[in-house]
């Protein structure tokens, strides 16, 4: 299978009005970023809104309802939160090395205590998961500058043991993207060594806040834009774009979040994504890196969102594989060919011994491949 390269990506800066009074602001905030007034940055041709202000309390009160995440912060001391506050604070500049190595102590300690998720340090993504560009929309006068290839700093998603070894199988095998062109699952479920789907990205940029932020952004969409895939391959191929009830349900599961570094200064970010709409970004709050208590803060945000994707993103996950399953079940009975539905073929053919599981799930997704792609 030749390789899927990256599309191009730039920036445009402009001030971007849209109505409040629009059908996503109306979704119990899982995709409240398009408030009128509102200055942005967008990430061109893939159409990346990032805000420039940070979100009101309204806001970010209605999207933490609707993840079933708390409100406010809470701020809980621990040995490694003080210990990298210190470090911080005792330092005149930080680089961007040195912070890497000084929030990898803070990051793994929050993590080590939900046994379903696992982090990875300083892997690039996978190609496969980076969202298309928009062809069709015109940019806009201003500086654009090139995005490299998603390599976050740190990268939070679930670890295997989140899922049962069927599910593992699988997330494996090639499937149709939304182009009708071939894109192997794994590299979609794993875009990072041992990291399934993930959820938070960290990215460290010393030259200023807006590119560390334009990182997360890139970095978060193609975590969003994995997901969208493959929920598109376990729908019906044709409808799950058009589909108004299938966008509002996986809304909530194609949902991530971001924690922007430059110098002492941190910035957490939360990122939407539906279907063919935008993907979107917005400040959810800003962190002082040597001061304890918002380090505190800051660390007990992120075990609320690890919170939330182990009892919520998770299940939306768990539905989308057993839905791919049940088509791969179909493969095993005799069924019929209706023009409005899909239906793979009969794999089990009469007078000859049945396929195993692992013959039958490559089968239904070469099967989901297009024509041309069958014929090598």
């Amino acid at each position: 299978m030749p390789d899927i390269t990256r599309p191009t990506m730039s920036v445009s800066r402009h001030r971007r009005q849209t109505s409040s009074t629009s059908k996503s602001d109306d979704v119990e905030g899982t995709n409240s970023f398009g408030a009128s007034g509102y200055r942005s940055t967008t990430l061109e041709p893939n159409n990346i809104i990032v805000e420039d202000e940070q979100m009101d309390d309204d806001r970010w009160c209605r999207l933490a309802f609707a993840l079933g995440m708390p409100f406010g912060d809470v701020r809980r001391p621990s040995p490694e939160a003080t210990r990298f506050a210190h470090q911080v604070r005792v330092r005149e500049s930080v680089s961007g090395r040195e912070m890497k190595e000084l929030l990898a102590p803070l990051i793994f300690s929050v993590v080590q205590r939900h046994k379903l998720v696992n982090c990875s340090a300083n892997n690039a993504f996978h190609q496969d998961s980076v969202p298309d560009g928009v062809t069709d929309f015109t940019i806009e006068g201003g500086w654009k500058t090139q995005l490299p290839t998603p390599r976050p700093a740190f990268a939070l998603g679930y670890s295997s043991r989140a899922f049962t070894s069927h599910q593992l199988e699988l997330q494996h095998g090639i499937i149709s993207n939304s182009k009708n062109e071939p894109c192997d699952l794994h590299k979609l479920s794993q875009p990072v060594p041992d990291v399934y789907w993930p959820f938070v990205v960290v990215e460290i940029q010393g030259d200023s806040m807006l590119a560390a932020r334009n990182a997360c952004a890139g970095s978060a969409a193609t975590c969003n834009n994995a997901l969208m895939t493959f929920a598109g391959a376990a729908q019906q191929p044709l409808k799950h774009y058009r589909d108004v009830d299938f966008l509002w349900g996986l809304s909530k599961a194609a949902q991530s979040f971001s924690l922007a570094i430059n110098g002492k200064t941190a910035c957490l970010n939360t990122h939407n994504s539906e279907g063919c709409l935008p993907h979107a970004v917005a400040v959810i709050r800003t962190y002082r890196l040597d001061d304890d208590r918002d380090v505190e803060a800051m660390a007990a945000r992120i075990r609320s969102i690890l919170i939330w994707a182990e009892n919520c993103r998770l299940r939306s996950i768990t539905d989308l594989l057993h839905d791919f399953d049940l088509r791969v079940q179909l493969a095993k009975g005799p069924v019929k060919m209706m023009e409005d539905s899909y239906t793979p073929l009969q794999l089990t053919i009469p007078g000859r011994p049945a396929k195993k599981r692992r013959g039958v799930i490559k089968s239904v997704l070469a099967e989901s491949l297009p024509r041309w792609a069958r014929e090598f």
